[in-house]
């Protein structure tokens, strides 16, 4: 009897260990087929406006509007069909600052393929949790001139590898970028920067709603799915905070949980107020050595906790719900500090 009742005990531990993170999940077998090009590699091989104008037409075929909207918005050189585009990007490619960008961007992602592989296991995290969602084609780099880091369509993603290039980099600390912005730019925030950019592009709406509430969940939503992409990455990187701010807002939970009721803001649709919580800063305005962006991490926790206490809710699900207060009910914070 005693053995029976050991073995079931055993079975149980089992069962609850296997189920106890819905995110931690298998796929090995999910087929992904994602191409990859380094446009900035290829347009500083030409050596003259003529190879510029033929390599010009490859990047074209192989991006799309993507490749239009990156040579009209980001380098402001007029249409990639004129026929003298060849003569238009020259200057560009053999601009002194820009050969240096290009050479650091080779430097540090000369292993692209260890970022490659990071981006595939994520769309298959995607693709597992959300079968009929969408899955970029390509995936295309260049030098953006540290316009844009990631930008996409329905069908392929951008990516300026230069905004990544790590906050030590010389050229990246003479940019007159804010700090905050500067220590964000490096490599381990280059995935999290492409689930986020992809999914409100084309999984999720990107109206994040009226109320303090609907964006707390929005945004929370949009949290636990980049989580979901990336279930072993550090936390820390979902949010796109560092390790500092992450623990603070972590250890100030409860605290600003408590500090957003008494001031009666979870229905409010103050623009103010949600700009404050919500919208990219150094700090959150009103908590006292706070990162930016507490109303994101908030929400985060509170999905977090509403897919706790619902284990038998998928993804999809949890993007389907529109009852806000079924979610909210979930989310009794703790006090860690």
């Amino acid at each position: 009897m005693r053995e029976k009742l050991f073995a079931f005990i055993c079975l149980c531990f089992v069962i609850v260990s296997c189920s106890s993170d819905k995110l931690d999940v298998d796929v090995s077998t999910i087929d992904l087929d994602v191409d990859y090009q380094r446009f900035e590699i290829a347009l500083s091989q030409g050596n003259s406006p003529m190879e510029l104008a033929e390599i010009n037409k490859e990047c074209l075929q192989l991006g799309g509007e993507l490749y239009e909207f990156y040579i009209y918005d980001m380098l402001r050189l007029g249409s990639a069909y004129n026929d003298s585009i060849g003569y238009y990007l020259y200057p560009f490619v053999n601009d002194t600052m820009m050969q240096v960008v290009v050479a650091d961007v080779k430097s540090t992602f000369s292993d692209f393929e260890s970022i490659s592989n990071e981006l595939n296991d994520g769309f298959k995290h995607l693709k597992y949790h959300l079968p009929d969602a969408a899955i970029p084609d390509r995936i295309i780099t260049y030098n953006g001139t540290f316009v844009y880091g990631v930008v996409a369509t329905d069908s392929l993603i951008g990516i300026g590898l230069e905004m990544y290039l790590g906050a030590d980099n010389p050229i990246v600390k003479e940019i007159r970028f804010p700090q905050y912005i500067k220590e964000k730019m490096n490599r381990n925030y280059l995935p999290i920067d492409v689930a986020n950019r992809w999914i409100v592009s084309n999984v999720i709406s990107e109206n994040p709603g009226e109320t303090f509430l609907s964006n707390l969940i929005y945004h929370g939503k949009l949290r636990y799915l980049i989580e979901a992409m990336f279930p072993d990455i550090e936390k820390e990187f979902i949010i796109n905070y560092s390790k500092k701010e992450y623990d603070y807002a972590v250890a100030s939970e409860y605290n600003v949980w408590q500090y957003l009721v008494d001031m009666d803001w979870i229905y409010t649709t103050d623009m103010k107020v949600k700009m404050r919580f919500f919208e990219e800063a150094p700090t959150t305005v009103g908590i006292d050595n706070s990162p930016g962006r507490m109303g994101q991490f908030m929400g985060w926790q509170m999905v977090r906790s509403y897919m706790d206490e619902n284990p038998g809710v998928s993804l999809q699900e949890l993007l389907n719900e529109t009852n806000e207060t079924k979610i909210l009910k979930a989310y009794k914070p703790k006090n860690n500090e």
